[in-house]
C-alpha cells in the first residue's frame, strides 16, 4: 500500500510540473506573439525612445563592471592563488564591460533608425 501512494503522488508531482511548463511556455509564446512593428512616426517615435533608455541602462552595467574589475585589480597583487583568482575576475567584469558597451552602441544605432524612419514618415 506505501508503495501504491509513493507512485500516486510522483504521478501527480509530474503532472503538476508538465503542467506548469506548459503554462510557462505558454506565457512566453504569447508574449512574443504580441510584439508588433512599429508603422506610424509615432510609434517609431516610441520605440527610438525604447532604445535610447536601453542605451542607458547598458551603458550603466558597463559602468558597474568596468568599476568592479578595477576594484578586483587593485586588491590582487602579487603572485599567489587568490591574485591570479583576483586577475581572473578582473578581466571577466572587463569582458562583460566590453559586450555591454558594444550592446549599448547597437541599441543606439537602433534608436536611430527608428528615429529617422519616424521623420521619413
Amino acid at each position: 500500500m506505501n508503495r501504491r501512494n509513493l507512485s500516486i503522488a510522483a504521478i501527480g508531482t509530474v503532472a503538476v510540473l508538465a503542467a506548469a511548463t506548459l503554462g510557462v511556455t505558454s506565457l512566453s509564446s504569447a508574449a512574443e506573439t504580441e510584439m508588433t512593428v512599429p508603422s506610424t512616426a509615432a510609434e517609431h517615435t516610441a520605440e527610438a525612445a525604447k532604445y535610447d533608455q536601453e542605451a542607458r541602462d547598458l551603458d550603466a552595467k558597463a559602468a558597474k563592471h568596468t568599476s568592479l574589475a578595477g576594484q578586483y585589480k587593485t586588491r590582487g597583487s602579487g603572485g599567489s592563488k587568490q591574485a591570479t583568482t583576483l586577475a581572473s575576475l578582473a578581466n571577466h567584469c572587463e569582458r562583460i564591460a566590453k559586450a555591454y558597451r558594444r550592446a549599448a552602441t547597437e541599441a543606439r544605432e537602433m534608436a536611430k533608425m527608428h528615429r529617422e524612419m519616424a521623420a521619413a514618415g
